[in-house]
């Protein structure tokens, strides 16, 4: 999947689970951004290409290192309300650029949280647990090009270079991005229906996979 597919594919999960309802947006926003965390790795292309083929969809693609970002992340964003400051800075910064934000729709200065429980550390860890994992479960069977071969997910990094992939669909096929977008067209329409439609776009996603495998 993309980078943007893959966003979608957490926001969605989590947008489907409910959690929205019961523990705000921040949630939500924090499983888009850890579905995209695993390709940390890629970032080593800038380390030159023969690092990039040896670290990518390696380092950052197996089920330790899923779990421990996931933990990571989790536990530092539900302590520091991170996506919360990240919101703030971006409003800020649009603000700065001209354009009119008005206070009374949500976008003033978002309150950071302030009370902080088990409970909530337990969530937050389990849906970014969750989130990162969702990254490898999509690009076992999204892989390769009509001119690139499949690339291969090495679970089970560091303690062994054996690589799965069950390829079903090519990288950059637009039918994911099309359902992708005809939920969140949906959700802007019928925003009191979001679970029920986040639920409706997965399942779309998983059917279309599943009949691109097939065909």
């Amino acid at each position: 999947m993309t980078t943007i597919e893959h966003a979608l594919l957490g926001i969605n999960g989590a947008l489907a689970a409910g959690l929205n309802r019961r523990y705000g947006w921040q949630v939500v926003a924090l499983a888009g951004l850890v579905a995209i965390s695993p390709d940390w790795d890629g970032l080593t292309l800038v380390l030159g290409p023969v690092l990039f083929d040896q670290a990518h969809r390696v380092w950052g693609h197996s089920l330790l290192t899923c779990g421990v970002l996931g933990i990571l992340i989790g536990v530092l964003d539900y302590r520091f309300d991170i996506v919360t400051r990240l919101a703030n800075v971006s409003v800020r910064g649009l603000r700065r650029c001209g354009l009119e934000l008005p206070a009374e729709q949500g976008l003033g200065a978002l309150p950071l949280r302030r009370e902080r429980t088990v409970a909530g550390y337990a969530v937050w860890t389990l849906v970014a647990i969750a989130a990162a994992l969702s990254h490898l479960a999509a690009d076992l069977v999204v892989s390769g090009t009509a001119t690139l071969g499949d690339w291969k997910l090495q679970l089970l990094w560091p303690f062994s270079t054996e690589g799965w992939i069950y390829p079903h669909v090519h990288w950059g096929d637009p039918g994911m991005t099309i359902i992708f977008v005809m939920g969140m067209l949906a959700m802007y329409r019928w925003r009191n229906r979001l679970q029920l439609i986040a639920a409706a776009t997965l399942l779309g996603v998983a059917a279309y996979i599943v009949v691109r495998g097939g065909l």
